[in-house]
């Protein structure tokens, strides 16, 4: 399948919505096992879970010996990231609530573009002009008078500033690598180090585990296995400010999820909130300043420096 525009961008929303959902599995598994357990048994099972794939994508066949050494050296260094992302996040979650741990996460949404401000990276003003509407919906749509700030928001802030640069990281190698493959990388990594700081906390007790066993599977399935791997197949395509314009929907769809499934209903600035961050998503796409730099080449800089 050629990756277009508009498939990248379904990628993108399809794993929003799935990163959306899966803050209520993140929440439920807390309350059970801990976060390096929790993180690395659902890494784990989405690595495997991504195994048969391999025997379906096969290499490209042209500019074999480089997409091999990107997809692993990219693949390594997302992992690293991501693994010290995922444990923060994961730990910050087990002391905060669902729509605390979905507003602080999506600031990476403002984060990727500032981290390109550091490298001297011009970004087009339609592209800010969307990331400060969706920064403000974000705020209406998580700050609420309900709204106070817990022990654990601190830690998933800094993971929210750590996804910022596996959003920048992926968009530096996605274009020349084999994503199904990078992704079980990262994914493994992320699996294994979380599982190896588990056993020596005593986090692997077997209990807990069954207790959490539906929040497990679900976090494997979805937001890691289906969700993550998405990401890399749309970043082949998608420059990392655009997408994570997109990607901070989840937290648009975790309200969509709380109407459905938890029977909430949100205030009027809510609804205000989730319309201007689809206003942001949509400016930056159909604005298009002549000349537009974006940030395809933030890690690319970083890396020459």
């Amino acid at each position: 399948m050629r990756m277009t525009t508009a498939v990248a961008d379904t990628f993108l929303l399809l794993a929003a919505a799935i990163w959306g959902a899966g803050f209520v599995a993140q929440i439920l598994g807390a309350n059970h096992v801990g976060p390096f357990g929790f993180t690395g048994i659902r890494f784990t099972l989405g690595t495997i879970l991504l195994l048969p794939l391999l025997y379906i994508i096969r290499w490209p066949t042209e500019n074999v010996s480089a997409v091999r050494r990107d997809t692993f050296k990219g693949g390594v260094i997302s992992g690293v990231v991501m693994t010290v992302g995922a444990l923060f996040q994961q730990y910050g979650l087990g002391d905060t609530t669902a729509s605390n741990g979905a507003f602080i996460t999506s600031l990476y949404v403002v984060f990727v573009p500032l981290l390109g401000l550091f490298v001297g990276n011009r970004i087009g003003w339609s592209v800010w002009l969307g990331v400060a509407l969706s920064f403000v919906g974000l705020v209406l749509l998580a700050v609420t008078r309900e709204f106070t700030f817990n022990s654990g928001d601190p830690f998933v802030l800094v993971s929210a500033m750590v996804w910022a640069i596996q959003v920048i990281v992926v968009g530096r190698y996605s274009p020349r690598i084999e994503p199904v493959r990078f992704s079980m990388i990262q994914l493994g990594i992320t699996g294994v180090a979380s599982l190896i700081f588990a056993a020596f906390l005593g986090e692997l007790e077997w209990a807990p585990i069954v207790e959490a066993r539906w929040p497990i599977l679900f976090g494997a399935a979805f937001p890691v296995a289906t969700a993550f791997t998405l990401q890399v197949f749309a970043q082949k395509k998608a420059p990392p400010t655009h997408a994570a314009l997109i990607m901070s929907l989840e937290s648009v769809f975790g309200m969509a999820c709380g109407i459905a499934f938890l029977h909430e209903r949100p205030e009027v600035q809510q609804y205000i909130g989730a319309a201007l961050m689809l206003t942001g998503v949509i400016v930056s796409q159909v604005i298009r300043p002549g000349q537009r730099r974006d940030d395809t080449n933030i890690a690319k800089i970083i890396s020459e420096r």
